[in-house]
C-alpha cells in the first residue's frame, strides 16, 4: 500500500473518531459545561502529545501551530455550544458544510483544486444533506448559527493543516495545537457551571482525550501532509455518516432510507476525490 493511500486511511479513520463520538460529546455536555469538557480533554491529550514528539518539537512550529490551535479552539467552542440546542446528526450536518468551503479557501492560498474534486465536494454536501434528510427542515436557531461559524474555522483548519504538515512535523505540530485548544478553554472554565465528576464523565474524557484527540489529530496531521486540503475535507466528510451509524447501533435511531442514500454519496464522493483524470 502506497503513503498517499495509508494517508487517506489515516484521514478517514480520524473522521469517523469523530464521528461516532457525536452523541456521546453531546450527552456530556448536557451535564457538565463545553469549556470544562474541552478543557480537560484537550489538556490531557496536548501533554501526552507533547511527551511523544518532544523530540521534534521547534520554534519554526510555534506560530502555524498556535494558530491551528487557535481555529480548533473556536470550532469546537462553538460546535459544542450549539450541540446543547440542536440534534447530534445536525450538528453534524452543519459542520460538515467547511466541506464545500475548503476547495474555495484552497483556491485563494494553494492553487485551484482539480475539477474531480470541486465536483467531488459538492457530492459529499448532498450527500449529507439527504443523510440526515435536508438539514434545514426545521426553523434556523442559535445553534444552528454557532455550528456553521465552526464549519468555517474547521475549513481554514483543513488548509492550513495540508500547508504545514509535513512527515517530521506532524506529531509536533499536532501537539501545539492540541495543547493551545486546552489552554485557551482553561480559563473560561472558571465563569461556568461545577462539574459533576463521576465515572463516566472521567471514562468520556479519557477516550475522547486520548483516541478521537491525541491520536486522531496526529494521524490527521500526517494524513494531510499526503492529500490536498479539498482532498482531506471530502474524506472528513464521511464524518456524519459515522455519527448516524453510531445513533443507528446505540441510541435507537432508524435505519432509513435518506441515510442509505446519503452514505452512498458521500462514499462516492470519497472515492471520486481520489482519481485522476489529468484535469484542472
Amino acid at each position: 500500500m502506497t503513503r498517499r493511500w495509508l494517508a487517506v486511511l489515516a484521514v478517514l479513520a480520524t473522521a469517523t473518531a469523530w464521528g461516532a463520538t457525536f452523541p456521546l460529546v453531546k450527552n456530556v455536555v448536557t451535564r457538565m459545561s463545553p469549556e470544562a469538557f474541552i478543557a480537560a480533554r484537550f489538556t490531557l491529550a496536548g501533554a501526552i502529545l507533547m511527551i511523544a514528539a518532544r523530540r521534534s518539537l521547534t520554534r519554526a512550529l510555534l506560530r502555524p501551530g498556535l494558530l491551528l490551535g487557535l481555529l480548533v479552539f473556536a470550532g469546537y467552542e462553538m460546535q459544542t455550544h450549539g450541540l446543547i440546542t440542536i440534534s447530534a446528526s445536525r450538528s453534524a450536518f452543519l459542520t460538515g458544510l467547511y466541506v464545500v468551503l475548503v476547495p474555495f479557501f484552497q483556491w485563494r492560498t494553494t492553487g485551484r483544486p482539480r475539477l474531480n474534486v470541486w465536483i467531488a465536494s459538492i457530492l459529499a454536501v448532498i450527500g449529507t444533506t439527504v443523510l440526515i434528510g435536508g438539514g434545514f427542515a426545521a426553523r434556523p436557531t442559535v445553534g444552528d448559527m454557532l455550528t456553521l461559524a465552526c464549519a468555517f474555522a474547521f475549513a481554514w483548519h483543513v488548509v492550513l493543516s495540508a500547508r504545514h504538515s509535513t512527515n517530521e512535523t506532524s506529531t509536533a505540530l499536532a501537539a501545539i495545537q492540541v495543547l493551545a485548544v486546552g489552554l485557551l478553554a482553561t480559563p473560561l472554565t472558571l465563569f461556568t457551571r461545577p462539574t459533576p465528576w463521576d465515572t463516566k464523565i472521567v471514562a468520556v474524557i479519557l477516550f475522547t482525550a486520548i483516541v478521537t484527540t491525541a491520536i486522531a489529530f496526529a494521524a490527521l496531521m500526517w494524513g494531510q501532509a499526503h492529500v490536498s486540503a479539498t482532498e482531506a475535507a471530502v474524506i472528513l466528510a464521511f464524518e456524519p455518516v459515522a455519527a448516524a451509524i453510531t445513533s443507528i447501533a446505540f441510541e435507537g435511531e432508524p435505519l432509513t432510507v435518506p441515510f442509505a442514500i446519503g452514505a452512498a454519496l458521500i462514499l462516492g464522493a470519497m472515492l471520486l476525490s481520489q482519481m485522476r483524470f489529468g484535469v484542472r
